[in-house]
């Protein structure tokens, strides 16, 4: 049930958009349909300067909020929609991504531990996706969950396709960085900083589907410019052969939960 004005919801939904007709309705109609939330919740859509039919798209929806952004870039419109948002918890997706019908509950589930700060869900890709893409993004999967469960907070990053933050962390540590890419992953190591008692967890039944893909040469090339992007944070450091082995034993355990 969408909060209405009166009412505090329990999650605040934010999801930059920009020329994204392609999948929009889509995206929009996958968050109004959550099921199981147990109480209101509200989605706040930001336009970031759209120049195609993504506008007149979100206007057929009167239960949701819609912001202006006209500074360009993704974390500028994520930053709009947090100022906006009314929950202690804000959960982030992307315009591109259609989330399960209890990805909110999960999302709920996981953070009912008070001493997670941020939580990371499992990406996927559409059926119709190359076998290597969704064997990549299998693989994507099980090194989240590697590195959150078993690797030191050097090695820690996130992806706000799919990710939940406590509203007070950036009351605290402040909004994300207006980058282009990779701020989400400089927000985790800040708080690291910052926090030594900061809890980084994975849930694998926090589910979307992110449909901008469907072959792997294009996934690699975006990977290829976060990694180029992930060097300009100075405790970030890149898994050695020890922990990518790690992940190929993990993603062996965790194959069938991703197919």
């Amino acid at each position: 049930m969408v909060a209405t004005d009166s009412e505090a919801p329990l999650v605040s939904v934010v999801v930059p958009f920009f020329n994204s007709e392609r999948h929009l309705a889509e995206c929009v109609e996958s968050l109004l349909s959550q099921e199981n939330v147990g109480g209101p919740y509200e989605v706040i859509l930001i336009n970031n300067l759209s120049s195609d039919e993504s506008a007149s798209i979100v206007e057929r929806y009167p239960e949701l909020i819609v912001l202006e952004q006209p500074t360009p870039g993704s974390y500028a419109a994520r930053n709009a929609g947090i100022r906006q948002a009314r929950s202690p918890l804000i959960a982030f997706t992307d315009a591109d991504c259609v989330a399960a019908k209890d990805w909110l509950r999960s999302i709920l589930d996981g953070m009912e531990d008070p001493s997670v700060a941020i939580l990371l869900g499992c990406c996927l890709y559409p059926a119709e996706a190359s076998f290597g893409l969704r064997l990549l993004g299998a693989y994507e999967n099980s090194k989240t969950r590697y590195v959150t469960e078993r690797c030191p907070s050097v090695h820690h990053y996130a992806h706000a396709n799919n990710m939940a933050v406590r509203a007070s962390l950036f009351v605290d540590s402040g909004l994300f960085k207006e980058w282009q890419r990779a701020a989400d992953t400089e927000l985790v190591h800040r708080l690291a900083a910052r926090h030594p008692d900061f809890r980084l967890r994975y849930n694998l039944s926090m589910k979307v589907t992110h449909m901008e893909f469907l072959q792997t040469r294009d996934r690699l090339r975006r990977m290829s410019l976060y990694t180029q992007t992930n060097s300009k944070i100075d405790t970030f450091r890149e898994l050695g052969p020890r922990h990518r082995i790690g992940v190929l034993r993990q993603l062996l355990k965790d194959r069938r939960s991703y197919w």
